[in-house]
């Protein structure tokens, strides 16, 4: 019988089991980790050798243990023809899932002779069995400055791109909401579209824009027409009874290569 008072002793290696578990588990996820690691950045390597180049006055990469982190400050490119800059791109996915990355631009940001600053430009660009399952972005606070020195403030810019039902096209929806320039607010601007699959992409687009006052429609649709204040005064005695039953907002879209103000076609689109 054993004595009541007999310590019990343990093996050293039972003590030792949960800390060889975690080892082990902690030695294969670091091998796994630097395997997605190195499948990440050979797959920039080659959106860079085929797409667009990248120009960095510094990369580096990180996020270990959950994440692939991959900074480009000084961050410079040329993409479908357009010079693109900011002060740094940022890329992060989650390292169990390659197939879902997020990002942002931090700005200001410039496209060709356009300044764009504000909130830094956020994006998401998900993938399935290889190909584009959902793409988006979204902007807010921004500032849009031209080579003119005109000036665009928007509110909130939201893009999405998915896969149409034709394969070889993407569907586009984007809008952007409370425009405001020193001549006119827009409440909102809707697009909607495809566009191609292939690089460089062409595609077809419906507008619809939301003014917020009546003369702000009156000066978009003077310069689309090209409208001399003799001419929109005599459509007034048609058009007001339509903005007084729309509470003095009518729709301002292209549909079909024409524009439209209400039920209006006021000019062709090139």
């Amino acid at each position: 019988m054993n004595s009541p008072l007999e310590v019990k002793r343990t093996s050293p290696l039972k003590m030792l089991a949960p800390l060889i578990v975690f080892a082990i588990i902690a030695v294969a996820w670091s091998v796994y980790w630097y395997a997605a690691l190195t499948k990440a950045q050979q797959k920039l390597a080659a959106i860079e050798a085929s797409y667009a180049n990248m120009t960095c006055s510094s990369r580096s990469w990180g996020g270990y243990p959950f994440r692939i982190h991959f900074d480009c400050t000084g961050f410079t490119t040329t993409f479908e023809g357009a010079g693109v800059s900011a002060d740094k791109l940022r890329l992060i996915g989650q390292a169990w899932n390659p197939n879902h990355i997020i990002g942002g631009l931090f700005g200001p940001v410039r496209i060709n002779d356009l300044e764009i600053s504000g909130e830094p430009i956020r994006f998401s660009y998900r993938t399935s069995n290889g190909t584009l399952a959902l793409a988006s972005l979204l902007a807010e606070k921004q500032s849009v400055k031209f080579s003119s020195d005109r000036q665009l403030t928007i509110a909130r810019i939201e893009i999405h791109l998915r896969p149409a039902s034709n394969p070889k096209r993407l569907d586009l929806a984007a809008t952007l909401s409370g425009l405001s320039t020193g001549s006119a607010h827009l409440d909102s601007f809707k697009i909607t579209g495809a566009l191609d699959q292939a690089i460089p992409r062409e595609g077809s687009f419906e507008f619809l824009s939301e003014p917020s006052e009546y003369l702000d429609a009156i000066w978009i649709v003077q310069h689309l027409a090209d409208l001399g204040d003799a001419e929109l005064n005599a459509a007034q005695a048609v058009i007001t009874p339509l903005l007084k039953a729309n509470d003095n907002k009518l729709p301002i879209q292209l549909k079909d290569k024409t524009w439209y103000w209400g039920p209006f076609a006021v000019a062709k689109s090139e």
